[in-house]
């Protein structure tokens, strides 16, 4: 008698957990940091840049908010060629563009040169983001999934100490070289420093094969079978002909680009993949998905554009105890570029705020190895709302609070509630199928990243106005935040195990993106 085909959940989990899930976490955590390190790098170089590209305020900022509206705007077609071409293709081809992108925005002659170049390095790194969600996922059985995404999310904190720690290095050196009739300054140095990352993670993918899970969507369940070997094969040491499983369940569902033989069927092909996000069994989950996500990255975002501004604003107060709406409406946000006695252009670079940052980093990635071992027995929609609830309690203090330690912790708790975009995104990588889970992912990742792009162009503005106000506004959403958390899918998690399929816990991925916009 023909023996019964494994299902995939079966197939995968006899592959057990170990050299080759090590090394794609690896190489997933650096794909999450060359996304967070890229965004950063722009901010980090704002204020060292004015003097070569002389920008104005308003030039400013739509640089600050290129790379995300390139992330906002590509986040759906990368969806759709993640579903549809493959997890692995789909990122070779982003990383290699937007590297090409980053290093020609280092030789940028004009701001205008320099906006383009960001816009469209963020443009295709988006597939760095939300692909990296199912790419991880469909590579774990059930018994490793929540664990491993959550501890991929540590590389996102590993990028908020990697980026300010390369600005420490490369920024205070004065460098005037002159190349191809262009002052090459320690601000395009460190643009291009930043590209190393994303071409570490290139090489690193490059050496994945596509997830088997994938492979098995589209009806290639030989090869699917013939990766889930070699994974046996690399975990356990055994010859690959060990394997027991002999034959895999296909499942059916997937989309392919072999489909599409004009503009047409393209635009046929990316409605059906996007519909079925919105069927009347999703259409509500859908919806508060998205509400979730936009408004955690506008909080988030809106606090981390300004958030070194801030800090060197109390640190000017010299110890002394203040509110810190006090210290904020007094804020002159159109600080611009002093000049020497020479009338010489000329910038400052303090790195005291840089440094906070990777303490700050450094923190997270101590909560996120927390949140690796206890989000198993406490489950994520519960994890999630007790952070929105730390937030409450932070937003209602930094009304009360005046000293300059407390004040600053309670700020980055606040700040912190990007983290929960990822809990979200682990959230929604659970409820959305296979066949449209990149397309999904990606759906709700630019949702998120618009959030962001308002929040960090409305909400610091707005908390120089108005601070007490706007606090009082945020708190308001926040506690919005936590009952539209309660009704979040989650699927139900065992008492001796973790629970099925998770995302990592990003920022997004998932961490909000820093924007250091220095003053």
């Amino acid at each position: 008698e023909k023996p019964r085909p494994h299902s995939f959940e079966e197939a995968i989990t006899l592959t057990g957990v170990g050299k080759f899930h090590y090394k794609l976490l690896l190489i997933c955590g650096l794909c999450f940091m060359a996304v967070m390190v890229e965004i950063m790098g722009v901010s980090l170089i704002m204020n060292q840049m004015k003097c070569d590209l002389q920008p104005t305020l308003d030039q400013q900022g739509i640089l600050a908010s290129a790379g995300f509206l390139g992330v906002v705007l590509s986040s759906h077609a990368m969806g759709f060629l993640a579903d549809t071409w493959g997890r692995v293709t789909t990122l070779k081809y982003a990383l290699s563009i937007s590297s090409v992108c980053s290093i020609i925005s280092g030789f940028s002659v004009n701001i205008w040169m320099l906006i383009v170049f960001r816009f469209l390095t963020g443009f295709f790194i988006s597939g760095g983001q939300a692909c990296v969600f199912s790419l991880c996922g469909e590579f774990h059985g059930s018994g490793s999934r929540v664990r491993h995404v959550t501890l991929l999310s540590g590389f996102l904190c590993s990028a908020m100490m990697f980026a300010p720690a390369m600005a420490i290095a490369i920024l205070p050196h004065h460098i005037e070289a002159m190349f191809l009739g262009m002052r090459f300054s320690s601000w395009r140095v460190l643009l291009l420093a930043n590209v190393s990352v994303s071409l570490l993670a290139l090489v690193g993918i490059s050496a994945l094969p596509e997830t088997p899970k994938y492979l098995l969507v589209q009806g290639r369940g030989d090869e699917s079978l013939e990766t889930l070997r070699t994974i046996f094969e690399q975990n356990s040491g055994r010859d690959r002909s060990e394997y027991p499983v002999k034959e895999i369940a296909l499942e059916s569902g997937g989309a392919s680009l072999g489909d599409v033989h004009g503009f047409l069927d393209a635009v046929r092909l990316v409605w059906h993949q996007t519909v079925p996000l919105f069927y009347r069994s999703r259409l509500r989950h859908t919806l508060n998905i998205c509400i979730i996500q936009f408004l955690i990255y506008f909080l988030a975002q809106g606090i981390f554009m300004w958030f070194p501004t801030i800090l060197d604003e109390l640190g000017k107060q010299n110890g002394a105890d203040t509110l810190l709406c006090g210290v904020l409406q007094g804020l002159d946000v159109n600080a611009g570029v002093g000049t020497d006695g020479d009338n010489v252009c000329s910038v400052a670079v303090d790195t005291t705020t840089y440094q906070v940052m990777i303490v700050i980093g450094g923190a997270f990635v101590m909560i996120y190895l927390f949140f690796a071992y206890i989000i198993d027995y406490t489950g994520k929609k519960n994890l999630l709302m007790a952070w929105m609830v730390l937030t409450v309690v932070c937003l209602v203090g930094l009304h009360f609070v005046q000293q300059f330690a407390l004040v600053v912790i309670a700020l980055t708790v606040v700040m912190a509630i990007g983290n929960c975009g990822g809990l979200v995104s682990t959230i929604a990588m659970e409820f959305y199928p296979t066949h449209i889970n990149a397309m999904g992912m990606c759906f709700i990742m630019m949702v998120g990243r618009l959030g962001a792009v308002v929040g960090s162009n409305l909400l610091g503005r707005l908390l120089f106005a108005s601070c007490e106000a706007i606090f009082w506004a945020m708190l308001g959403l926040v506690l919005l935040l936590l009952l539209l958390g309660y009704f979040l899918p989650e699927q139900p998690r065992a008492r001796k195990q973790p629970s099925a399929t998770a995302t990592a816990i990003v920022a997004a991925t998932t961490s909000p993106i820093f924007a250091l916009n220095s003053k």
